[in-house]
């Protein structure tokens, strides 16, 4: 499946800043970066006293300020919920949890997206460094030389950084409390050969109800 990206305010209508969320589902998992966006008007800026931290965004009318982001692989995904007809509430690892919002109308296509990718990457329960380096990336306040670029891009980026791994945090990929999917197991082989009597340990005829030569009852029958 080809990734989805989009892009959606993710605050109250007329609150300023304006809360623009961006959103990514790729083959590793679901992501999200938030900024707030101020217009570029001066006076309205220096009336609401947020200009500190505003970089003006060329060939926009807005000043954006980065805000957070977050990642959840599929594999540490432990909950979807419905939360209207415009949004999912994902959870995963410990305590992380992305709100999805969207355009009613692609309702549809982004579930089957979670839904499919879910079904190819079941839960594991045990705590991983993949896992690990996004949190890092989460938790990391430095987001380069250009905050301003797309979070396809960041993610991007970060999929070439290698990250140390501190304890504590590779401690928040464990999933507490879920079931682990198990292990696909290669299929049994048929065993064609002869099946012995538990009795007299005579061949027993393939389909054959009893023993042929102590008549006890064939329990594979």
């Amino acid at each position: 499946m080809k990734q989805m990206t989009w892009s959606r305010s993710t605050s109250p209508a007329g609150e300023k800043p304006v809360i623009v969320s961006e959103y990514l589902l790729n083959e590793l998992g679901i992501f999200v970066k938030r900024e707030k966006r101020m217009p570029k008007k001066p006076g309205l800026t220096a009336l609401t006293g947020f200009r500190v931290g505003y970089a003006a965004v060329p060939g926009t009318d807005y000043r954006a300020a980065p805000l957070d982001r977050t990642a959840i692989l599929w594999h540490k995904i432990t909950a979807v919920k419905e939360a209207g007809p415009d949004r999912l509430i994902v959870s995963g690892n410990q305590e992380d949890r992305i709100t999805l919002c969207f355009d009613p109308d692609d309702r549809d296509m982004v579930m089957d997206y979670v839904a499919t990718k879910r079904r190819e990457h079941p839960p594991v329960r045990a705590a991983d460094y993949a896992a690990a380096a996004w949190l890092c990336w989460r938790d990391d306040d430095d987001w380069g030389d250009a905050p301003g670029m797309s979070l396809a891009a960041m993610v991007a980026r970060e999929k070439e950084t290698e990250r140390f791994i501190e304890p504590e945090v590779l401690a928040e990929t464990h999933l507490a409390g879920v079931r682990e999917a198990p292990l696909l197991q290669p299929a049994a082989v048929a065993d064609d050969g002869p099946k012995c009597c538990q009795h007299c340990g005579a061949a027993l005829i393939p389909e054959g109800k009893f023993c042929p030569q102590c008549g006890s009852p064939n329990p594979a029958v």
